[in-house]
């Protein structure tokens, strides 16, 4: 095969006139994309409300629908754990409303004692046992304060103003507004908790679990082999 002579490679095209590149056959974009959304007369907004009624979710709707089931699903287990529990929770309840209720009259009677110091001083002691045995269970039922979901969060909610009850008694606390405000707060929490407990026993969609602590595990094993 001949070679063809350079020059020939960079003869003008047929038509007289210099070859031009592509790039220059296709010109400069005519407009951008945003402007031809303005042009169309089409908002974001609107855009945005298209796209919701075709059924389109952005990144961040379908992220937050998928936090919203799990947070469900994680609250039932957590309803499930109380059910278990629901007679040791109820009896709880009883304990701390009554622990509530003596609070109150020691206080009353202290400041109306002879000498309320030494009334405080000797009733003082058997009340923050008592407390500490409330801790002691809401601790034992709720792993400290991990399982028991939205509930737990509420006798949390119950128990830290007990706490500082307990830890300002003293021979004229019954005078002190904030006692008083203080006493009536926790009655309020504990009917709200007493109301979620009667929701979680009622709730038949949620399942009792037969081997908590080990209960049920011989019955089952018994079943098998037979």
């Amino acid at each position: 095969m001949l070679a063809l002579p350079w020059a020939l490679l960079a003869a003008p095209a047929c038509d007289g006139g210099e070859r031009k590149s592509i790039a220059e056959q296709i010109g400069p974009p005519t407009k951008k994309v945003s402007e031809l959304k303005q042009d169309a007369g089409v908002s974001e907004e609107e855009l945005a409300r298209r796209r919701k009624e075709a059924g389109f979710k952005t990144k961040a709707e379908i992220d937050a629908e998928l936090a919203a089931e799990n947070a469900k699903e994680m609250e039932k287990a957590e309803r499930e754990w109380i059910k278990t529990r629901i007679k040791e929770y109820k009896q709880l309840d009883v304990d701390t409303g009554k622990f509530i209720d003596d609070v109150e009259k020691e206080a009353g009677k202290w400041a109306a004692a002879k000498d309320p110091q030494k009334a405080a001083d000797k009733g003082i002691k058997p009340l923050q046992d008592r407390f500490k045995a409330l801790i002691k269970q809401i601790d034992k039922l709720s792993e400290r304060s991990t399982k028991g979901g939205n509930t737990q969060a509420s006798y949390n909610k119950l128990f830290r103003p007990l706490e500082e009850i307990v830890n300002n008694l003293g021979p004229t606390i019954a005078s002190e507004a904030a006692f008083t405000e203080a006493i009536k707060n926790a009655r309020t929490e504990l009917e709200g908790i007493n109301k979620a407990l009667e929701e979680i026993e009622k709730d038949e969609t949620l399942t009792v679990n037969k081997f908590k602590d080990g209960e049920g595990e011989g019955d089952a094993k018994d079943k098998k082999k037979k």
